[in-house]
């Protein structure tokens, strides 16, 4: 098999993953988005309400993002037994904080192992016991220590490094900054690279550092809000029906401030979504910090508009990361040909 109808087959794994977590986004997402439209952005901090309560329903949905593709990427590849070791591993890799990287990676290495196992010959006693209990025992235990202990040391490295560095650069160029922290934001939408920039941001706005901080909130709805003008950009030239009804949803999740809305783009077309989407959101944070505007809000992206320093200027810098967002993504579509595949 050549590397192309590798790729091709990986990306239809890919695609079974996201057509099993849709569902899953589309519900957590607007239960989250209508509690805050409602609720305030209090209910993040409290259940004593249906709001509240209703945000909780959809946090904990979003939080399962990463379980669902690996279990259903791995479901892709090796059927039925693959699914109990994907969501045990799936479920580390979402405590390690690897985010949906983290889970597509649990999905092609329990995908291909148990795959793999099958393969095998057993004597004909074990034939029976071999999908139920083998296969998922070892196919468990072989790729959770892989996470663990290959995966869960370089991550905790990093953010002690990340972290050092950004706090090196606090004091130096705004604009470098701010678009280092909006990548950061947009690279893997809640894995630790994201988390570092989140916790990075709100230590300076508690201590007073509202350049990083507003590049930082700023920085969470640009992917979601650049996915859906892409698909009004691209059409069904370049996105299916149904990437196009998600496209809708992200415009939601974006402008309550819930990333999460661009992730089933971006596990369907890696290599061309994440990249725009980092360029974009950096983009778009670097020019709000070149304006020097700033908020003193805890308040996400479009939430924090009437709370800036100079709401205009704010507003055309997201919009600038929303285009370059949208252009990007559908250049490269345009490019290399992609066609959108049959929901």
């Amino acid at each position: 098999m050549s590397f192309k109808d590798g790729a091709k087959k990986i990306a239809g794994h890919f695609q079974t993953g996201v057509s099993y977590m849709i569902p899953l986004v589309t519900a957590a997402g607007l239960l989250t988005s209508i509690a805050v439209i409602f609720g305030g952005t209090n209910v993040w901090n409290q259940t004593k309400d249906i709001w509240g309560n209703m945000r909780l329903l959809g946090q904990t949905g979003l939080g399962f993002i990463p379980v669902i593709i690996a279990a259903y990427v791995a479901f892709s590849i090796a059927d039925r037994p693959g699914l109990a070791p994907a969501f045990i591993v799936g479920m580390v890799a979402n405590s390690l904080g690897t985010g949906f990287l983290g889970g597509m990676l649990v999905g092609i290495l329990v995908g291909y192992t148990c795959q793999w196992l099958k393969k095998i010959p057993m004597p004909a006693k074990l034939t029976a016991i071999k999908s139920l209990i083998i296969i998922p025992f070892i196919a468990t235990l072989v790729v959770g220590f892989i996470m663990i202990y290959v995966f869960g040391a370089p991550i905790k490295a990093m953010t002690v490094c990340l972290t050092a560095w950004l706090k090196g650069m606090s004091g130096s160029n705004a604009v470098l900054l701010a678009g280092l922290l909006g990548g950061m934001m947009a690279v893997d939408m809640g894995g630790p690279i994201n988390k570092i920039a989140y916790a990075f941001g709100m230590a300076a706005f508690t201590s007073g550092g509202y350049t990083a901080s507003t590049a930082m909130l700023m920085a969470i709805a640009i992917p979601p809000l650049g996915m859906f003008v892409a698909t009004l950009l691209g059409g069904k030239r370049l996105y299916s029906a149904g990437e196009i009804e998600n496209g809708r949803s992200a415009l939601i999740m974006g402008c309550v401030g819930i990333t999460e809305g661009a992730i089933p783009f971006a596990v369907a077309d890696p290599v061309r979504v994440i990249p725009s989407i980092i360029v974009g959101t950096s983009a778009g944070c670097a020019l709000n910090a070149f304006f020097g505007t700033t908020h003193k809000t805890a308040m996400s992206t479009i939430m924090a508009i009437p709370f800036d320093s100079n709401p205009l200027l704010y507003v055309i810098a997201i919009a600038v990361g929303v285009m370059i967002t949208a252009l990007m993504v559908n250049f490269l579509k345009d490019v290399t040909h992609h066609k959108p595949q049959e929901d």
